[in-house]
């Protein structure tokens, strides 16, 4: 089955850019199905208006993403994304004006506060004494801020901290691609997190758990800051 939507002209500049987030968004939305074909590369070409040359950019782009699978004969097969893409997505839905910011939001959020659960754990069992005096250090010198925007700032940063003092590559990998999903909506995503950013208390109990190598006392302070953000969008899309 070959898909039914269609593409008008884009910009000459950031041609290969302008394609690729038409198609992925298309994907993404469901406009175009998982399971149907793109139109022949010559056919596509002519709906955006560009070279192919910036077309087959756009298609790599997107067969790196798995968003696509390309067959030996040349078809372009739309793949559903929710089984074959990885999280690198997740900042494409987030930026995405089709697709619901609150469940997006919800489910970087429902995966930020295990990650941030766990990794508070793990860097209580394997900081260093120099990365757990690192993260005592960060949240004492928040205590004289008082720009919200700076503390937001300084609290993505300590998480940073955690993330690696926890020694677990994967959450690394997972802890960017949630920033910068949430940063797609930074307007939305740094309201709800002022009272996290704020809560010196608890981010000290966190630092100092970690210090102490209290991985259970970690873990609860670590849950108590990254419960807040998912507590408030509920009660706000709710």
């Amino acid at each position: 089955m070959t898909a039914a939507a269609s593409f008008g002209p884009v910009a000459r500049s950031g041609v290969s850019d302008a394609v690729y987030v038409r198609l992925r968004d298309a994907i993404l939305t469901g406009t175009l199905a998982a399971g149907t074909s793109l139109p022949g590369e010559r056919a596509l070409a002519e709906q955006f208006g560009v070279a192919r040359h910036g077309l087959r950019e756009a298609i790599r782009r997107l067969q790196q993403a798995r968003l696509v699978e390309v067959s030996h004969g040349g078809a372009t097969r739309v793949l559903d994304w929710r089984t074959h893409a990885g999280l690198e997505v997740l900042a494409d839905l987030a930026a995405s004006p089709d697709l619901p910011v609150g469940a997006v939001l919800r489910s970087a959020l429902e995966m930020r506060l295990a990650i941030g659960v766990d990794a508070a754990r793990l860097a209580a069992a394997r900081a260093t004494a120099s990365a757990a005096r690192e993260i005592e250090d960060f949240v004492a010198g928040s205590a004289d801020v008082s720009d919200p925007a700076v503390l937001a700032e300084r609290y993505e940063q300590l998480w940073r901290l955690i993330v690696v003092a926890a020694d677990n590559l994967a959450y690394r990998l997972a802890y960017n691609s949630l920033v910068l999903a949430m940063n797609q909506n930074a307007a939305v995503t740094r309201d709800l997190a002022a009272p996290e950013a704020a809560d010196l208390p608890t981010q000290r109990a966190l630092a100092a758990a970690i210090a102490a190598g209290d991985t259970d006392g970690a873990a609860s302070a670590a849950r108590l800051l990254t419960s807040v953000m998912l507590d408030r969008l509920a009660s706000t899309v709710g």
